[in-house]
């Protein structure tokens, strides 16, 4: 097992750089700039095409992945099935259309793909997509959709899982009184003047269709809706024969990530089953294994972890699964665990593959003879491959490098993966499982990539002011010349337990946007951040603001005392927890230029009552609003709003419900009643993932309106 070694900086001269305005960023051409490699443009956006949900078949010749790509004149994302053969050749588009097809699973016999896709309508269904020829066909047609497809071991079946509401479970939709089920609308002045229980059904009725909603529930926000009728996602069989899937679970719980066994008899899944307690009080989910046919049910007891994505062992013998402890929410990392079964029965503890690495695992996939496992987990800015042994706990990276392996799958004796690294945001490569050299089997993006000034990142650690450790990245302007001060902006993460770096695929474009428009652009991974194990997660607990502001500011001190920086044109931004950290910030420190904080908490006691990660408060800070009122106004940036002097622009998304917006409102309002200079925009229609999943327009709008106000403080 290796870790990245950090790159030291190179020595950086200082001189004054002559504004590029916002050439390089509209896409202009110009004299000036005009070079045999032109540099990155906010509408490259439209450019970049996304690998996404990699599939190997169980022989592991053939590899199926999803392509996104964005259509400018539809302003919409369309996403695709494509299929290679494993040596590279021939990489082909299987699926069309202005749809949205993802997670490709293959059968085992390699002659079918099922996919989810919305081409059905609205609501996402499955489909299967014969692979010697032929059009996909639709195999469900359920009303809230269907998802996550297993085969089983005959691929005579399919396992998948969809939601009923409450009402539904309850037969309440179905089986309405008669007489109440005849009221309309029109009669509703009868209603109201009959009988109490016409009247409660006619509100019933009014409620379940959100005319009104009707909130009772604990968890009534979802990202951009109100949750207020109780979904639960249950879990399917379908016959591909019939056709006609039946519900396997029942009840007002989550019963999710189903996987067939290998006798193609047994199911494991996931439940939130908690006696005498709403799902919504629960942060439990337990690990149970089924009988398709004969009915029996058990659950396998794990105390004191929440379990996610069981997944047998080829020959049936073990089940894998992912575990996080729910008594360190925030900081936990998710492990593996792994348990024998004898006779179909869990025999012996738990043993916990992960742990020595110290670090959160994201996917993982049993080897083909079930003797390891591969994973991947976040790791000083990247994300590798790992393998573990299940004899000896052995752990080996297979797949490092300063990039990111955003998705990989696993078949015979293949392994195959996306990449994203500092040169190219997205493609698919292939290696042997036991580690031999890779081979990239796609170009994506290399074709436009061609003509494009891409800026490398240059990993360095500093010393904070309290003599921590901390990793941060630089990357130089565009036609950087030796001799010239530039401009820096310094860039934020959320989370607050993100982790960037050259394996982070989302600020791809941006970093290289704002690198290309005359930027140094500054980042790190400051205390709280993943990536560096459970202790250095946890060390931001109730401590949100003093200690992870300490270490960016440290940050841009060291890069600044190389040169190359001009100390008098400092701009930062950042988002969700970033966007409590910029306004934390400017409230403390008056560096800067300009700042940008954008869908930021700003209020921790209101962003326990409108957010739905309200959980963070009580996580975080081991405390509730009427607990502990002062160390959340000691935390919250608005408390320091009065010391604000940096010209601001916030932004925040009309429907985004994880961070909620009266807090945004509240920060513009305080600071225009104090009269700093402070601007504030509001985008429609999108939620908190604007910048990464968002309207493209709005996106390109977003990048262009952090960039102009940027260069109207600093030029």
């Amino acid at each position: 097992m290796s870790l990245i070694a950090a790159v030291a900086l190179r020595p950086l001269v200082r001189v004054s750089l002559a504004p590029l305005a916002l050439t390089a960023a509209l896409g202009l051409a110009s004299d000036a700039v005009a070079q045999e490699k032109r540099p990155i443009r906010a509408t490259d956006l439209y450019r970049i095409r996304t690998a996404s949900d990699v599939a190997v078949s169980l022989d592991g010749q053939q590899i199926a992945f999803v392509v996104t790509q964005i259509d400018s004149a539809d302003n919409a994302y369309y996403s695709h099935i494509w299929v290679t053969a494993a040596d590279g050749s021939g990489p082909q588009q299987y699926t069309y259309g202005k749809v949205r097809d993802a997670n490709p699973v293959w059968s085992p016999d390699g002659r079918k793909i099922a996919f989810v896709s919305n081409r059905g309508g609205d609501e996402p269904q499955i489909h299967i997509l014969p692979t010697d020829g032929g059009e996909a066909w639709q195999l469900t047609d359920l009303e809230h959709g269907a998802w996550d497809p297993v085969w089983s071991p005959d691929g005579q079946a399919l396992l998948f899982t969809s939601t009923f509401t409450s009402h539904e479970l309850e037969g309440e939709a179905a089986e309405r009184d008669t007489a109440a089920a005849s009221e309309t609308r029109a009669a509703a002045d009868t209603a109201m003047w009959g009988s109490l229980a016409a009247i409660r059904n006619w509100l019933a009725r009014n409620a379940s269709e959100e005319e009104p909603a009707v909130i009772t529930r604990l968890d009534f926000q979802g990202e951009r809706e109100l949750t207020p009728v109780e979904a639960w996602s249950q879990i399917y069989v379908v016959d591909l024969a019939e056709r006609k899937p039946q519900r396997l679970t029942d009840g007002p719980y989550d019963f999710e990530d189903p996987d067939f066994a290998p006798d193609g008899h047994r199911i494991a899944f996931v439940a939130t089953i908690s006696e005498g307690i709403h799902p919504d009080y629960s942060l439990k989910s337990d690990l149970y294994i089924a009988d398709l046919y004969g009915g029996s049910q058990q659950k396998v007891d794990i105390p004191g972890y929440a379990i996610s994505n069981p997944a047998w062992s080829p020959d049936g013998s073990r089940l894998a699964f992912a575990a996080r402890d729910t008594a360190e929410r925030s900081s936990a990392n998710t492990e593996i665990g792994v348990i024998e079964l004898a006779d179909g029965e869990p025999a012996g503890e738990v043993d916990w593959l992960s742990r020595a690495l110290d670090r959160s695992v994201r996917q993982f996939r049993w080897a083909s003879d079930g003797q390891s496992i591969y994973f991947t987990g976040r790791v000083h800015g990247t994300i590798p491959i790992y393998r573990v042994r299940i004899e000896n706990r052995e752990i080996r990276q297979m797949v490092s490098g300063e990039r990111g392996v955003l998705s990989f799958d696993l078949g015979g004796r293949r392994l195959a993966y996306v990449l994203t690294e500092p040169a190219n945001p997205s493609e698919v490569y292939a290696v042997e499982a036991a580690g031999n050299s890779e081979r990239r089997l796609t170009a994506l993006n290399s074709g436009w990539l061609s003509g494009v000034q891409v800026q490398p990142h240059r990993s360095f650690w500093f010393n904070s002011f309290d003599g921590r450790r901390v990793q941060g990245w630089l990357i130089d302007p565009v036609r950087y010349r030796s001799g010239q001060d530039y401009p820096l902006v310094l860039e934020i993460h959320g989370g607050p337990h993100a982790m960037w770096g050259p394996g982070e695929a989302t600020m791809w474009h941006e970093f290289q946007l704002l690198a290309a428009n005359g930027y140094f652009v500054l980042y790190t991974n400051p205390r709280g951040s993943d990536g560096y194990g459970y202790q250095f997660k946890r060390a931001i607990r109730r401590d949100w603001g003093e200690g992870p502001m300490g270490d960016v500011l440290a940050a841009v001190d060291s890069v600044v005392a190389r040169g190359g920086v001009d100390p008098e044109r400092l701009v930062v931004t950042g988002g969700s927890y970033a966007g409590y950290l910029t306004a934390y910030i400017v409230g403390h420190d008056h560096r800067f230029k300009a700042a940008v904080a954008q869908r930021g908490v700003y209020d921790l006691a209101v962003f326990f009552g409108e957010g739905n990660a309200w959980r963070l408060v009580p996580h975080e800070f081991d405390t509730y609003p009427w607990e502990d009122r002062e160390l959340l106004r000691t935390e919250s940036p608005i408390t320091y709003a009065h010391q604000i002097r940096t010209p601001l622009l916030i932004m925040h998304a009309d429907r985004d419900l994880r961070t909620g917006i009266s807090q945004s409102e509240m920060l513009y309002r305080t600071l225009k009643v104090l009269q700093k200079p402070v601007e504030y925009v509001r985008y429609p229609r999108e939620g908190h993932d604007l910048s990464r999943t968002g309207e493209p327009l709005l996106r390109v709008d977003r990048l262009l309106r952090i960039l102009e106000f940027f260069e109207r403080h600093v030029r």
